[in-house]
């Protein structure tokens, strides 16, 4: 039997009622910090929950959800209720900030300092 190997890269749900430019704009900050990234398009009840069991599957060890106008980024060695960041109104914010986020995440994967 051939073991399953999970590619290296940062878990990102989002669910349907997310708005899709946000999703790309996310997607290109951690796309230029050259992480890869998964993204899976699923129902989330709990958006804090969801990016903690995603960080949790990710082999980076980084997770990611955005329901409705809340992004959530967690860290697998934080506590469930307690994600690195939580950020509401986010499709109201700059597609400069939206893009720092998806960066944010690809440096807590490489060690380096947030923008």
């Amino acid at each position: 039997m051939i073991p399953v190997v999970n590619k290296p890269a940062i878990y990102f749900h989002a669910d349907q009622s997310a708005n899709p430019d946000c999703i790309k704009q996310v997607l290109f900050g951690i796309e230029e910090e050259g992480i890869p990234c998964e993204l899976e398009i699923m129902p989330l009840k709990d958006e804090v929950q969801a990016a903690f069991r995603a960080s949790a599957s990710s082999p980076l060890l980084v997770g990611i959800t955005l329901k409705n106008d809340h992004l959530v980024i967690h860290y697998r060695n934080l506590p469930p209720d307690q994600p690195l960041f939580s950020e509401y109104r986010f499709c109201a914010a700059t597609l400069e900030k939206q893009r720092n986020m998806g960066m944010n995440a690809a440096r807590l994967v490489k060690g380096v300092p947030f923008k």
